[in-house]
């Protein structure tokens, strides 16, 4: 990555970002400390500079610097963009389909309509699709929260130059996720019944929704056997 192609400016306020992340999060890790320590001296002496030619001096170095580090920012021990989200990409990047140049925000499978008549196989293939659309969601709440997706867009908002066209991408995708209308009676990620509720409370919860509708499916597909048996035993009869 050139210099060239970005300001000085831009590039010192990534710099600044990765002192930031380097020092808050990873105070332990003798290396960061040290890049975040000489990065602060370089900013601080170009702030300081009072020789024109020096400043620029030091704003060539110190540039050079931060863009050497974040060619090799998957090895910098901080939070990268859609590093919290990586789980959930993994199943996003497997349903996500192409439909004219445009990406689909939710799997295909969600789309289908009702399935109609009242036979027991309709009935549990029904309860299966509408219950998967329900974990689906609840998935999405376990991985998408708004923590994650304010770190993200802070990325984007401060630093957009610097990412990827798929980084870019995706932070914009799971934005459009995360307004998806939940009103099929899932929990709104962004309107949970407790606010300020711990990571654990809240995937205490999400689990336990998950965990009920699985326990729905096991119900019908028990009721499935029993009427599919019966109506055998009735024919044999």
């Amino acid at each position: 990555m050139a210099q060239s192609e970005h300001s000085a400016e831009e590039i010192i306020k990534l710099g600044e970002k990765l002192i930031s992340e380097l020092h808050l999060d990873y105070t332990t890790d003798t290396l960061s400390r040290w890049m975040a320590h000489y990065l602060s001296e370089l900013i601080v002496k170009i702030e300081s500079c009072e020789s024109e030619e020096a400043k620029v001096k030091l704003q060539e170095e110190c540039c050079n610097l931060i863009l050497k580090i974040w060619e090799k920012k998957d090895r910098l021990p901080i939070q990268k963009p859609l590093e919290g989200a990586k789980e959930f990409l993994k199943i996003l990047r497997l349903i996500k389909k192409e439909e004219n140049n445009t990406v689909s925000i939710i799997p295909r499978w969600i789309k289908y309509r009702s399935i109609s008549g009242d036979s027991p196989w309709s009935n549990f293939v029904e309860k299966v699709k509408n219950n998967s659309e329900k974990i689906f969601y609840h998935s999405m709440e376990a991985n998408l929260h708004k923590e994650l997706l304010l770190k993200d867009n802070e990325w984007l908002e401060n630093h957009e130059e610097f990412l990827s066209d798929e980084e870019k991408e995706l932070i914009r995708h799971l934005n459009s996720m995360a307004k998806i209308d939940f009103s099929s009676g899932v929990v709104d990620m962004n309107d949970y019944p407790k606010k300020n509720v711990s990571r654990e409370e809240r995937l205490n919860y999400i689990f336990d929704e998950i965990e009920k509708l699985i326990e729905e499916e096991k119900t019908q597909f028990q009721k499935l056997k029993d009427q599919i048996f019966n109506k055998l035993n009735e024919d044999e009869t």
